[in-house]
């Protein structure tokens, strides 16, 4: 209930102004000046958003309600008259629950006056309007009405019910009366299922308004708070002003985020879980409010308060990790992502919750992109820090991928796949496979395709090939490189390998002239997934338009050139040729795509009537853009889509992750997961990483084996890396990335015979041959391309 005091502006009642004070139901008093001959439906207009409007309002004095039509002198109020403004009544259903309400709030707002009133039937009053509440929730079902509740929390938030009560708890009234407020308030907050966001949050303001932010009621009502708008309801706040939301919500962020802050200079344990998880509920709900609001509320004195809390939170940010990157070893990477870290980053959640919530914000977007890039060193080293877990809740620093190092992407991209060894059962039994070398890819097929996701990810994958002994992780290695190579080899029409790098790929658009090419696009799907759940490096490299479709990017002119270098030189001829030899028509191009397919030829228009649209200097870049679309996207779009849904059904049901992996990433991240290393072979890290049983190593036989294999080729080297190990291209990072060591044994085999290998073991068998031209002749048997592969015995 608002309470109005009427005062004449003059010492006599011939005055023509008089002056009210306007007390409303958030407690605040508003002063207005109006005119004898004013209406008194005109000067409830003028109330403002945070009370009704006028025609929702009644207006008492001495016990008669006011009609809105007359004016204030036709009224004759005395000059300390006193209305009474509520809620006008839709329903005479609601007369008993407004009563009720009136009673809660006159005698909390009169005790806390000092007056003296009796206020130990305040929670008898407060339980008998929960009931009303109850009993509305129960005509409401059986009759299929929906008006009850909602005008019962209307009645409760315009009698002033949240705010008197808060009052009378708050105020220097005796125990007995302050503490019959405090049992009122609790019986509201036991109702929590029944009272929505808009009580809850009157609650929280009228604490927030008497600064007393640490009483246990406040921080109880903020809490449940919290908890219910954690789960996002539509149409929330009814029909209370957004703006009187966002300003209550200002407030209560604002609290939030300075406890947040002060955790992040000074971590401890204490309330930091309570802290961040009421920053994750509070901010976003305030953001929606805000951007709704529109442009006009920067110069509301709660959004200047909003966007000073939101600078202090970026300089908080900034500080943070300023003292991150002077704590961080030189040249500014950890060991692995489990390295020990400063010990602010006990706060690590709330650092990425606070640098999540500020890139969020449109206007601060720049400033965040600046205090990124300004510690991009420290923001890897965070990224490289998160489990699996929280690496999902940062996905919005995808967005800046450019800023982060190569590891840090791909570490990322990793956290959306499924870690084999955290999902697979501890009873499930092994997927086994065996595979007849002469039918690898029908018999892989058979194995992978025709199995169901679960059954390929909860359990541990087992190949053996027929009439060989060997099995284990060696062999499954081996029969990952060899599938997938099949797959992309050319002669399979799936894929097209780029004229200027064999070894990269793009979606042959002519793969139909197989009738099982669909489903070979998702077995392929499926193999590229397993490879990198695996981190097998099985040596195939994407184009860029292959995998800037699969990450949902736009396909440029400078993405072509590895694919199609001679298009790409067309367009640029056709980009840079003078605008008036263009508007000539003497290149005689239209907007059609026209294609040989098998010795048919069909054209495409690329756009409705573009076989009568001639190419102008005007319109060159949309005929250009159009065509790079036609080609690399429309003409394979069945084929990419039985990939990409090959490789989703081993991450999830969704395409969610497949698009979060892709994202996460540039193509030359990818080339590292799947490709391995580009590079040549470092012999001297090699040895390095080899260690010797039953040989020295300054024995002949070893000096003669490094100086063979220094004499071969790089692709001879990763024939014998393949023979030794089933690992045919390295990590990025060479040896050091393996994970493993290897080993050179002396073999008890004559010297008649070649070397062998246990790739299970990492181990190679090497004879003792009696001269250097003995080893280097052993050595180039094996690497020949059809030795090299399913030699190893184990």
């Amino acid at each position: 209930m608002a309470q109005s005091a009427a005062a004449a502006s003059g010492p006599d009642s011939s005055s023509v102004a008089v002056q009210l004070l306007v007390r409303n139901i958030d407690s605040r008093t508003t002063v207005m000046r109006a005119q004898r001959g004013d209406t008194l439906e005109s000067v409830l207009d003028r109330l403002g958003e945070g009370v009704a409007r006028s025609g929702e309002l009644r207006v008492v004095h001495a016990g008669r309600e006011l009609p809105h039509g007359a004016t204030i002198g036709e009224l004759g109020l005395p000059w300390d008259a006193t209305l009474h403004v509520s809620a006008r009544l839709l329903s005479t259903r609601h007369v008993d629950a407004w009563d009720l309400a009136c009673k809660i709030a006159g005698a909390a707002r009169l005790a806390a006056a000092g007056q003296k009133v009796f206020v130990a039937s305040l929670e008898m009053l407060v339980r008998r309007f929960l009931d009303f509440d109850r009993a509305a929730k129960v005509y409401r079902g059986s009759s299929g009405s929906s008006w009850d509740v909602d005008d019962h929390l209307d009645v409760f938030l315009r009698s002033g019910a949240p705010v008197s009560l808060v009052q009378l708890y708050l105020s220097e009234q005796e125990e007995a009366c302050r503490g019959e407020a405090a049992r009122a308030i609790r019986c509201f907050q036991s109702a929590v299922e029944t009272w929505t966001e808009p009580v809850l949050l009157e609650f929280c303001w009228s604490f927030a308004a008497g600064a007393r932010l640490s009483d246990p009621l406040y921080t109880a009502s903020r809490s449940m708070l919290a908890t219910v708008l954690s789960d996002p309801t539509p149409e929330r706040w009814r029909d209370v002003p957004r703006q009187r939301v966002a300003e209550q919500l200002t407030r209560l962020a604002g609290e939030v985020a300075n406890a947040v802050i002060q955790e992040i200079a000074a971590p401890t344990a204490a309330a930091a879980a309570c802290n961040l998880a009421e920053f994750k509920v509070f901010w976003p709900v305030l953001r929606e409010q805000v951007l709704e609001l529109g442009a006009d509320t920067p110069r509301r004195p709660w959004r200047r308060a909003l966007t000073q809390t939101l600078l202090s939170l970026l300089r908080s940010v900034n500080d943070c990790m300023a003292r991150f990157e002077m704590s961080l070893p030189p040249g500014g990477k950890h060991a692995s992502p489990s390295s020990a870290l400063p010990k602010w980053t006990a706060s690590l959640h709330g650092v990425w919750a606070v640098l999540a919530e500020l890139d969020a914000w449109p206007d601060l977007r720049q400033a965040m992109r600046t205090t990124l890039a300004a510690h991009a060193t420290a923001v890897t080293a965070l990224v490289l820090s998160a489990g699996r877990e929280l690496c999902w809740d940062i996905r919005w620093i995808t967005r800046h991928r450019d800023l982060l190092e190569s590891e840090a992407r791909r570490h990322l991209a990793m956290a959306t796949l499924p870690d084999p060894e955290l999902v697979a059962g501890i009873d499930a039994p092994p997927h086994e496979m065996l595979i007849d070398r002469a039918r690898l890819l029908s018999d892989s097929f058979a194995y992978i395709a025709l199995a169901t996701p679960g059954a390929l990810i909860s359990a541990a994958l087992v190949v053996a090939f027929k009439h060989e002994q060997a099995t284990g992780p060696g062999v499954l290695r081996e029969w990952f490189c060899l599938v997938c190579q099949g797959l992309f080899n050319p002669r399979l029409v799936l894929f097209s390998p780029c004229p200027r790098d064999r070894r990269r790929f793009f979606v042959n658009p002519t793969s139909v002239v197989d009738p099982l090419h669909l489903q070979y696009f998702k077995f392929s799907g499926r193999m590229i997934a397993l490879a990198l759940m695996h981190n097998i490096h099985v040596g195939v490299l994407f184009d860029r338009t292959l995998f800037l479709q699969l990450a949902g990017r736009p396909i440029t002119l400078d993405d072509i050139v590895d694919a199609d270098p001679t298009l790409h030189a067309s367009f640029k001829q056709i980009l840079e040729m003078d605008p008036s030899l263009v508007d000539s028509d003497v290149l005689g191009l239209r907007f059609v795509r026209e294609v040989d397919v098998f010795g048919s030829r069909s054209a495409t228009e690329l756009l409705p009537g573009g076989k009568d649209t001639p190419v102008t200097s005007e319109n060159r870049h949309e005929f250009i853009d159009l065509l790079i679309r036609d080609t690399f996207v429309n003409s394979t779009r069945y084929q990419l889509g039985y990939f990409a849904e090959g490789f989703s059904s081993m991450l999830g049901e969704t395409t969610v992750f497949q698009t979060a992996f892709f994202q996460s990433l540039d193509v030359e991240d990818f080339d590292e997961m799947l490709g391995g290393s580009k590079g040549s072979i470092d012999v001297k890290q090699w040895r390095a990483h080899t260690h010797y049983r039953g040989y020295g190593e300054d024995d002949l036989q070893i000096t003669w084996f490094w100086k063979a294999v220094e004499s071969m080729t790089v692709e001879q080297q990763r024939r014998l890396l393949f023979f030794w190990t089933s690992v045919k291209y390295l990590p990025s990072d060479g040896f050091v990335g393996l994970g493993f060591r290897m080993f050179l044994s002396r073999a008890s085999s004559s010297c008649d015979h070649l070397p062998t290998s246990q790739t299970c073991f990492y181990h190679l068998n090497l004879p003792a041959y009696t001269s250097p031209s003995m080893m280097q002749n052993r050595l180039q048997m094996i690497v020949q391309e059809h030795v090299s592969s399913g030699f190893g015995t184990s």
